[in-house]
């Protein structure tokens, strides 16, 4: 049996090329033949099966680049303090662990998420059912400007810290690959968390963008109303005029005065200046028959300022009509809220990993910053930092991500709730007691059903958040230099103690050798002074 053909083309249209590279690396584990076939993410167990070998294959080579890159780890604690020690082999795995976090998420939910994108397909078909259209073509463009941003980032931190900071004479060198495995991977994951949270907006605001239209339609209704009624009230004060005043000497006319009523022409002349010698023209008032001619009033004003009547139609004027349509759209603004909510689930514990690793590494980073340059030895994998411009460009790619699926998911949280405002808007220009019941019904139903998005739980994805990491990285960096100085310090102050014992022993020493001497000195002479018996 065939399937019937779709109305809308479904959004995983648009997501080839990220699948595609995503399955090759290890992110996704859905059937690979459904989705080029069909556009659609169904379970698959080879997927699977492929995932998890991948997944093992990076925790091995992973564990081996730190094996071979451990030399300056093992005498880290020795020659720095252990605070410095215990950052680096914390921090060490913290890109691990973000890994690990994104691809057994996406081995549990490879169910869920082709559900969730089926459902936003069927919302595309309700939304185009009430002509209101989503373009999805900028979100592919979208799609490929970011994954040309995370080649750029991810090669450049590479390359440059490996030809700079690397021996690459050495055959274990070409292991530093490795190190960009867990960011590359996690940035395709949030790459299809991000675009899908963009589609949601932009849903949301197609919606709002449809009920703008229905204020802006009904406003000019309106202005056409009353531009109407002031014309013809404009056209018919005209026509009393003319029918009040004698018709106008024209001179074009001037040989038909002659002919049918012997006028004198040179008195007609100066009639239409001052208003003195008025006299209507035979011509204008009667046939060659002597009958009189009387034009339509309203034919000659139009003839003379022609006008243009376009009636303008709005759906709010009928409160019965627009009932339907207003009640589908809210249903499906919530529908949208629901998949956002559905999509904050499967993305929670990847999100919360990513900004614990974004607050970990943008502090740690700062720190081994000025650990280089008060020429401290810091962890193997963290050798970029004796960079200042490496370090910039991957503080700007890791706050990068963070930053923007913060943005992203307040923007999206914005337009759900800008629906009810635009839903009164059209109560307040329709200034109809049904409609308003109607708005104040559905806008009841909107409050209960907004959208925020959360990293499980512990903290909303808006700009108060964002604010508040700020000054939590800048309050742990101050806290992390002060106890670097205090135990350089301490350090210092227990090498100046040694050294002083060292000195004082090795003067004690010299001290005692001469006091042994003296004796010596003491005990030849008195015996060679005493005389012999």
């Amino acid at each position: 049996m065939s399937q019937p053909t779709p109305i809308v083309q479904p959004l995983l249209l648009q997501f080839q090329q990220l699948f595609f590279l995503s399955k090759l690396v290890g992110v996704l584990p859905q059937d690979l033949a459904k989705f080029r076939f069909k556009n659609v993410l169904e379970k698959s167990r080879n997927g699977m099966i492929y995932m998890l070998g991948m997944l093992m294959l990076y925790i091995v080579l992973y564990n081996l680049l730190i094996y071979s890159f451990g030399e300056e780890d093992r005498s880290l604690k020795a020659t720095q303090s252990t605070l410095t020690f215990v950052i680096g082999l914390f921090l060490t795995y913290i890109g691990l662990i973000m890994m690990v976090t994104d691809q057994v998420t996406a081995l549990f939910n490879q169910g869920r998420l082709g559900d969730l994108y089926e459902r936003i397909r069927v919302v595309d078909e309700r939304l185009y059912r009430e002509q209101c259209l989503v373009d999805n073509s900028t979100i592919a463009k979208r799609i490929r400007i970011m994954l040309l941003m995370t080649f750029v980032f991810e090669l450049f931190i590479l390359l440059s810290t490996y030809v700079k900071l690397v021996d690459y004479t050495q055959l274990l060198s070409l292991l530093w690959i490795v190190s960009a495995i867990p960011t590359f991977i996690n940035t395709l994951d949030k790459i299809w968390f991000a675009v899908s949270l963009y589609a949601l907006k932009e849903r949301f605001e197609a919606i709002n963008a449809t009920l703008e239209d229905l204020v802006t339609e009904h406003e000019k209704f309106l202005t056409w109303l009353n531009g109407d009624d002031h014309n013809n009230s404009i056209e018919d004060h005209a026509a009393e005029e003319s029918a009040s005043q004698p018709p106008q000497y024209d001179s074009n006319l001037e040989y038909l005065y002659k002919e049918l009523g012997g006028i004198d022409v040179g008195s007609l002349r100066g009639s239409g200046s001052k208003g003195k010698n008025k006299v209507a023209p035979i011509a204008h008032s009667m046939n060659s028959f002597g009958e009189s001619i009387q034009s339509p009033r309203k034919l000659q004003q139009s003839n003379a300022t022609p006008m243009i009547n376009m009636a303008h139609e709005s759906e709010l004027s009928n409160a019965t009509k627009v009932e339907e349509k207003l009640n589908n759209l809210c249903q499906v603004h919530d529908e949208i809220c629901e998949i956002g909510k559905a999509m904050n689930g499967l993305w929670s514990y990847p999100i919360l990993s990513l900004m614990a690793y974004g607050f970990l590494i943008f502090t740690a980073q700062l720190y081994f910053l000025y650990c280089a340059t008060r020429a401290q030895s810091i962890p193997s994998l963290f050798r970029s930092a004796k960079s200042p411009f490496i370090t910039v460009v991957v503080l700007i790619y890791t706050s990068g991500k963070c930053i923007y699926l913060i943005y992203l998911s307040w923007k999206t949280s914005l337009a759900s709730k800008r629906t009810g405002i635009s839903l009164h808007k059209c109560g307040v220009v329709a200034d109809d007691n049904l409609l308003y019941e109607i708005v104040n019904h559905l806008s009841l139903k909107l409050l209960n059903h907004s959208v925020d998005f959360s990293a499980c739980g512990f903290f909303t994805l808006d700009m108060e958040t964002l604010y508040g990491v700020s000054g939590g990285i800048t309050s742990y960096l101050i806290i992390l230099i002060q106890f670097n100085l205090a135990a350089q310090q301490a350090k210092d102050a227990i090498n100046s103690f040694n050294s002083f014992n060292d000195t004082a022993g090795l003067v004690g020493a010299a001290t005692e050798f001469g006091n042994e001497s003296s004796s010596l000195f003491d005990l030849v002479t008195t015996t060679m002074m005493t005389p012999l018996n």
